[in-house]
Order: structure tokens, then sequence, then C-alpha cells
């Protein structure tokens, strides 16, 4: 599965949009500040990026919240156990599947 990272700053109202974004369609992701993060600033600039909010998929990069090709991109969301609340990431785009829970074992199906 495609890991994501987002590229924000404090000050960014887009970048507050687009965490809660990925947040109501529970997609995991990392968040890397580049006020603060050197190394998250040399990744943008290798990669050509000048704004955030900035997404890494995999190895796409999306400029701005373009929720559409943030979505096609994305290729699993965080589901919990109906059981014991452990997340886990299951893939999206497969229609409806079974998961096992690694933890405690309960067999459940999502969308």
């Amino acid at each position: 599965m495609k890991d994501v990272t987002l590229f924000t700053t404090q000050t960014c109202p887009h970048c507050k949009t687009a965490k809660a974004f990925l947040k109501q369609n529970h997609i995991q992701f990392v968040e890397k500040d580049v006020n603060y993060d050197a190394a998250a600033q040399q990744e943008m600039a290798r990669r050509g990026i000048r704004g955030v909010p900035a997404f890494i998929i995999g190895d796409d990069a999306v400029i701005g919240l373009d929720q559409a090709k943030v979505l096609e991109l994305v290729d699993h969301r965080v589901v919990a156990c109906p059981n014991c609340q452990t997340r886990m990431r299951a893939p999206s785009n497969k229609g409806k599947i079974t998961i096992r829970c690694p933890k405690c074992k309960t067999s459940f199906e999502t969308k």
C-alpha cells in the first residue's frame, strides 16, 4: 500500500483543511511541517514543490488540495476492528472484502 506524506505549515489554512480531509476519509498519513523540518524542506526542493499543502502518495505528488486526485492515488483506508478497535489499513477500490484482525483474529467485511 502506498505511503502518504503531507507537507504543511502551521499558518496555512488550506493545510488544516487537507489534514481534516485525510482524517475524514480515514487515510493514514505522515505530516511534515516544512517550517520546522529541514529534511522536509530539502525533499520539497528536490521534487520541485514550492507550495503547501503538498501530498506525496507513493511516487506521485499532488500540489494543493485536489481531493479527487488524492482519492484516485490512495489505495487504502484505515478501518477499525469492530471487536477490539484495532486500526489497520485496508485496500480501497476492491469492493466488499473480508478482513481478519491481526490482534483479536475477528473477521469482518468492509467496502
